[in-house]
């Protein structure tokens, strides 16, 4: 099983892979060009697809273990990312890191 906090550090640095585009339309989540595959492997495994809709589940679920006080605790915005797409993407995280 992997650490809360090493758990935290992966979540950071796969959210730090997104990036805004803001444009006439509003703003736009998209991944960056230096976006490790691990990534939009999850994004695919645990949604399907990469969808404006889940790049936004993703990367609020993200940015809520990274940081988070205890990761299995924690206040998750159940209007961006459902509790259980969260779960599927800490389990993935788990077990695509575990030592």
């Amino acid at each position: 099983m992997t650490d809360d906090n090493d758990l935290q550090a992966i979540a950071a640095d796969y959210a730090s892979c997104f990036d805004f585009d803001f444009g006439d339309s509003g703003i736009v989540l998209t991944l960056s060009e230096e976006a490790p595959p691990e990534l939009l492997s999850m994004i695919k495994d645990v949604l399907g697809d990469e969808t404006q809709d889940s790049l936004v589940k993703v990367y609020e679920s993200l940015n809520t273990i990274s940081e988070a006080d205890d990761i299995f605790s924690c206040e998750v915005d159940e209007k961006v990312c459902p509790l259980s797409i969260f779960c599927h993407i800490v389990r993935w995280l788990e077990k695509t890191n575990a030592r």
